[in-house]
């Protein structure tokens, strides 16, 4: 796919525009995605249809196998998606997914009590994915009064050297294009070197060439990214 590439740099974004957190990416050692349900639909929440405490997820039924998982990906079996930064349905066959850096594809371990952390505190909880994937994905630091030059920084940590590129995390696939099914149908690697933390993802409706627009809050640009 042949595509052409504008960077416009910006001072400040001034918007909240992406999705933040992991909701609809599979953590590692599973597939799921948040697929909407009906508003009857029994949830965490003490309050029916209330986001927040242990309902990290609102009113969904989780969809089993959704997206496609990249550890299925030919050559791909120890990799997994990383931290979830957004998403956008330009159709219901055409959903993008965008993602920050690809995180170890690693079994979820046995739970059992810390007792460091106090008295009959378990990891992993159950229900609840069992590794954070914003905090283990590069880079480490960016945001708001953080300063993004000292983000991979951040990241690897005190210890020489706490984590690595290529072992811990890799850059790859930070947008993806998947189906209704959740099959990954486009991968937008290509562009992966551009990257620092994307967090956004658009297209116009009123757009006939369907421009593809990502922000990266990082190093505070646009990226127009026109098939």
């Amino acid at each position: 796919m042949n595509k052409t590439v504008t960077i416009v740099s910006v001072l400040a974004v001034g918007v909240a525009m992406g999705v933040a957190g992991s909701q609809w990416l599979a953590q590692p050692g599973t597939t799921a995605q948040a697929a909407a349900a009906p508003a009857t639909a029994a949830t965490f929440s003490t309050v029916p249809s209330a986001v927040g405490v242990e309902d990290i997820s609102g009113p969904y039924e989780v969809q089993e196998g959704w997206p496609q998982d990249l550890a299925t990906l030919p050559g791909h079996e120890k990799w997994t998606y990383g931290s979830a930064r957004g998403i956008f349905a330009e159709s219901p066959d055409r959903v993008f997914l965008l993602g920050g850096a690809e995180l170890p594809k690693m079994a979820r371990p046995k739970t059992q009590f810390v007792k460091e952390a106090g008295p009959n505190v378990e990891f992993p909880i159950a229900g609840l994915p069992w590794r954070n994937a914003n905090s283990a994905a590069p880079p480490g630091n960016g945001g708001s009064r953080q300063d993004p030059a000292k983000g991979m920084e951040a990241w690897r940590g005190d210890a020489s050297p706490y984590r690595e590129l290529g072992k811990d995390a890799r850059w790859e696939h930070s947008i993806v294009v998947v189906n209704r099914e959740g099959k990954i149908i486009e991968e937008w690697t290509q562009w992966d070197h551009l990257f620092k933390r994307p967090h956004s993802v658009y297209i116009s409706p009123y757009d006939a060439t369907k421009r593809v627009w990502i922000v990266d809050d990082h190093t505070h640009a646009i990226y127009h990214l026109l098939a």
